[in-house]
């Protein structure tokens, strides 16, 4: 039965790359019949309130205009609605460039416009201050009353960044408070009701990254509390929080340390100072993995856990297959990291499989080459001698597979899009191999 759906499945892989081939065959004809990618790229079609917004700009800037969005964040339309001035009235901000300006100004502009008897009127108009917008937040911060906009500019080369502080009010935009920034977010970090500026940002001259908290007082004067990072980073791939009993937010940054590296480091804002979580100044050297293994919240219980990489028995100093690694999913506790759960994490399917507490020390898992599948087997000393086969878990992207995989007796535990996820449980006598209910809870899927 085995050698026979091995067979299938690999039929279907060829056909398959058979149909990859004669995609990419008939995209090459269409590309010799003048198709380009600029003219396969057409801007989003503007909704009719849009359209509104769009023609009351031109009315006043002119019709040489390209509208302009953000790259990242919530916010990724030219036209931004909001009520900035909390008026319980929308106001609309518009990125556009403005084509035709001495060398002297900023082409990147932005423009307010206000509604008034149903009409979009044009009411603030500036330069922005940098030369492409990487992200907006809109939010308050700190004791003062009102609606905040943060824009995030790329400066020279998309590798400088500034981050501009802007408070809308009578018709005014007025630009306030400047830094710069690698990421920056908002939150309320020491849970006393409201929220502060956090800017994560590396630090050439003294090596290591920086953790930054801005947080305005009664004279909206924005005080400053900084943290030097124990590691070195050349950027931040994101920031997440987990509350504590005493409504303190830890803090979990995700940084780059390599091409292909990354480490997290923890941290917390009291209200008066910033301070690292874990004790060792060497844990964040602990949490090394490889680039795409973003820190997560894996069973949604509010806290996020670090998927750090390690190896299944058996592959103790070799060089085993970088796809097949062992995940440990760590958190703080009592200044220390400690490991939650373990098991398998693909991050390119998305998805992971928690070993049961019977697994944890001998379990090992093989790519099966013909398959693709993730077989878990009964570890016994060496993985070239025979292993009783515990679990397997294939993966489908399209409807045939799918249906030879159920035929074949898979179960099927999951779809998304066009990507099917299945179990194989084994029937044996094995002291370790467990019932089908048992191992559909070691699912999660991200």
């Amino acid at each position: 039965m085995r050698p026979c759906r091995r067979l299938s499945r690999i039929g279907m892989k060829k056909n398959g790359l058979l149909a990859v081939v004669l995609s990419c065959v008939l995209l090459l004809c269409g590309c010799a019949y003048g198709a380009t990618v600029d003219s396969l790229l057409v801007p989003p079609r503007l909704s009719g309130e849009q359209e509104q917004i769009y023609q009351a700009l031109q009315d006043v800037v002119g019709k040489d205009i390209k509208l302009q969005y953000p790259k990242s964040g919530d916010y990724l339309s030219a036209f931004i609605l909001a009520d900035f001035d909390e008026d319980a009235e929308e106001e609309a901000l518009v990125f556009y460039e403005k084509t035709g300006l001495s060398a002297a100004e900023n082409n990147l502009r932005m423009n307010v416009l206000d509604k008034r008897s149903d009409t979009w009127m044009s009411v603030c108009d500036i330069p922005a201050v940098g030369a492409e917008i990487e992200r907006v937040m809109i939010s308050p911060i700190g004791v003062k009353n009102g609606t905040r906009i943060v824009i995030g500019y790329s400066v020279v080369d998309q590798y400088d960044r500034a981050l501009v502080v802007y408070d809308y009010s009578d018709g005014v935009l007025s630009q306030g408070f400047t830094a710069a920034y690698s990421l920056f977010d908002i939150h309320d970090l020491d849970g006393n009701g409201t929220k502060e500026l956090l800017v994560m940002r590396t630090d050439s001259a003294m090596g290591n990254a920086l953790a930054l908290v801005y947080s305005p007082d009664e004279n909206d004067q924005f005080r400053r509390m900084q943290l030097s990072l124990r590691s070195s980073c050349t950027g931040f791939s994101q920031v997440l929080y987990a509350e504590q009993e005493d409504g303190v937010s830890v803090v979990y940054a995700d940084m780059l340390t390599g091409v292909t590296t990354m480490q997290t480091e923890l941290f917390r804002y009291d209200g008066e100072k910033l301070s690292h979580v874990l004790e060792d100044e060497s844990a964040a050297s602990e949490t090394t993995r490889s680039v795409g293994c973003l820190t997560l919240d894996i069973d949604g219980d509010g806290t996020p856990e670090i998927p750090v990489q390690t190896v299944f028995p058996g592959y103790e100093g070799t060089a085993s297959d970088q796809n097949i690694r062992l995940t440990r999913w760590m958190t703080a506790q009592d200044g220390r990291l400690q490991e939650k759960y373990r098991g398998y994490y693909s991050v390119s399917e998305g998805y992971a499989f928690m070993l049961p507490e019977q697994w944890r020390e001998d379990v090992t898992a093989i790519s099966d080459g013909l398959t693709g599948d993730i077989v878990f087997y009964h570890y016994t000393g060496s993985l070239t001698e025979p292993m009783q086969e515990l679990l397997r878990i294939g993966t489908a992207s399209d409807r045939e597979t799918r249906e030879t995989l159920l035929e074949e007796g898979y179960r099927l535990l999951y779809s998304r899009g066009n990507a099917y996820y299945f179990m194989y449980p084994v029937e044996s006598t094995d002291a370790l191999c467990l019932p089908e209910s048992q191992l559909l809870g070691c699912f999660r899927f991200v």
